[in-house]
């Protein structure tokens, strides 16, 4: 299987430099050519200072904005997704989760299948347990299996 992530980041890196890079050259573009229809005062300069800077910046500055915002949704949305996998594993493992577990299933990493287990302890929907060995378990009741007599 093939490991697009690298590429991935590189992309969206590239992308984002071509942000800066569009909204700072626009803008540099948009004062040399601004101090040259200035001084001169002839109204040919508009073009210029419109189409080589004005237009970048702008455009630019709209692409940056939407790369953050873009990421920041997406980081919701797979924090949301990461949530998801680890209730069906809690609801698959009866109720009873660690972070490694939740490591192994998913793709998380223990650090981050920990920071999730314990978001969603702090909303009530799971209890941490340390058990006498020191390993820690999240349960969540709601999928554990009662026996009843």
């Amino acid at each position: 299987m093939e490991d697009n992530s690298g590429r991935d980041n590189h992309s969206h890196k590239h992308h984002k430099k071509s942000a800066e890079a569009s909204l700072i050259s626009g803008l540099v573009f948009t004062v040399a050519f601004g101090i040259v229809w200035f001084s001169t005062k002839q109204w040919f300069w508009v073009f210029p200072v419109m189409f080589a800077g004005v237009l970048p910046a702008a455009k630019g500055l709209q692409r940056l904005i939407r790369n953050r915002w873009g990421n920041s949704s997406q980081g919701r949305n797979a924090e949301a997704i990461a949530e998801k996998e680890i209730l069906k594993l809690a609801r698959r493992e009866n109720g009873i989760v660690t972070p490694a577990m939740a490591a192994i299933d998913t793709e998380l990493t223990v650090e981050k299948a920990e920071k999730i287990l314990d978001k969603l302890a702090g909303k009530g929907y799971a209890s941490m347990r340390v058990t006498d060995d020191g390993m820690i378990k999240y349960e969540f009741p709601e999928f554990m299996r009662r026996i009843d007599n």
